[in-house]
């Protein structure tokens, strides 16, 4: 499935790449001389990191197959897949975008996805829907329309369809997180475990404490990368509206997703927060799995869902407020100044092939970071017992040595 939506994306996309940009001002997003080549590559980008993503995913399946630490190896398996499925989410935002500057963007996008008729099928199963709803199969292209209304009736249909990309990568993003909390949350119980056959009476004494109060750490944990997932939860939910009840029921979804936004960033900014206290508190107890890399990776992938993105919109409101001649000399500025003065359809092709670059970093980190050998796959205990078991099974089996 994520191949099937790669390729179309991809396909799509660079169908949109051969049409001619339309003559409105906003649409010519090509001023800025690196942005074309910066976007362009970005395909081949996704494509590499489906690649790497599936080669290391292959190695953590043969342990599971091997019946080695397989709920371990699967949360890592669904770690692993994070920048795959981000990506080719975001490769599947900047099609909308681009089909809007060349003037390809329709209604009925909307009313049918990909052919499929959404609300005709629920008519059918009985949900309510109203007929009015229903536009007509020969939309024309809203973007050529001639009223002064098309492009601003172009540009929320584009970017309606360009969030909702985002958003069921976030979906994923959130559930990846919760896994790697279970995951990190297991490992030290399993060293408190441990330090219980210590023969130091103190230690022992220690991690019985420590596994006492684990369980109400766990909980404080939790309230951050909660009310993460549940952010993206709803705002997932609100933005498949527009496919139920059609796009004459939009009004006043600009506020409710701007409140997702903003309830997003600061949502991810607490869950950042709790993975660096766990990270900093227990990290002794997590030296066995060799927890840099991985807090590193899972730092990286949290932040591309709402915190990059609020970054740069507060970078460009605040350049905003800036003195005349302040924003001329920040403008004279290297890339950083192109970056500050772009208009949103810039910036909203900007920033998705941001994150396939940084997506293919990512999984090059984790060949470092989740490696399916690690010894931390095992539980101590078990990696030990068993290891002594092997070396005392005799080659021949007793019953036949007798024999001979």
């Amino acid at each position: 499935m994520l191949t099937a939506s790669l390729a179309y994306a991809v396909f799509e996309f660079f169908e949109r790449l051969k049409d001619p940009l339309i003559s409105h001002p906003d649409a010519q997003v090509w001023n800025i001389q690196w942005l074309r080549p910066f976007v362009t590559g970005a395909p081949f980008a996704v494509i590499i990191t489906v690649v790497l993503c599936w080669f290391q995913t292959e190695g953590h399946v043969f342990e599971i197959h091997k019946d080695i630490g397989m709920l371990k190896h699967d949360r890592a398996v669904q770690i692993i897949a994070m920048p795959a499925v981000f990506a080719v989410m975001a490769m599947a935002s900047m099609v909308p975008i681009y089909e809007l500057v060349t003037g390809n963007i329709s209604e009925e996008m909307l009313n049918t996805p990909f052919g499929i008729d959404i609300r005709s099928r629920l008519n059918r199963l009985n949900f309510q829907s109203n007929a009015s709803m229903l536009e007509s199969a020969n939309s024309t292209l809203v973007g050529n329309q001639s009223d002064g209304t098309g492009w601003e009736k172009s540009f929320s249909l584009a970017m309606w369809r360009y969030e909702t990309c985002f958003y069921v990568g976030d979906l994923f993003e959130a559930w990846v997180l919760y896994q790697f909390g279970l995951l990190a949350l297991e490992l030290i119980r399993e060293s408190f475990e441990t330090q219980l056959n210590s023969e130091s009476e103190a230690e022992r004494g220690a991690a019985r404490e420590c596994l006492a109060s684990l369980s109400a750490v766990s909980k404080l944990a939790w309230l951050g990368t909660m009310s993460f997932v549940v952010v993206c939860v709803g705002q997932t939910a609100c933005a498949m509206s527009p496919y139920i009840v059609g796009t004459s029921q939009m009004e006043g979804s600009d506020t409710i997703m701007m409140g997702f936004q903003v309830a997003g960033f600061i949502a991810s900014g607490v869950a950042l927060y709790n993975v660096f206290v766990v990270e900093y508190t227990f990290h002794r107890y997590l030296d066995r799995s060799s927890p840099l890399l991985k807090f590193m990776s899972v730092k990286i992938l949290v932040s591309l869902s709402f915190f990059q993105r609020g970054l740069l919109v507060i970078l460009q409101g605040g350049n905003k407020l800036l003195p005349e001649i302040v924003q001329r000399i920040v403008g004279y500025v290297p890339l950083f100044g192109d970056i500050i003065n772009m208009t949103e359809v810039q910036l909203h092709m900007f920033y998705p092939g941001l994150i396939l670059y940084e997506c293919l970093l990512t999984t090059c980190l984790h060949f470092w970071a989740w490696g399916a050998n690690e010894t931390w796959y095992f539980h101590p205990e078990m990696a030990d017992e068993d290891a002594e078991s092997t070396e005392k099974t005799p080659l021949i089996p007793r019953h036949i040595s007798s024999s001979v």
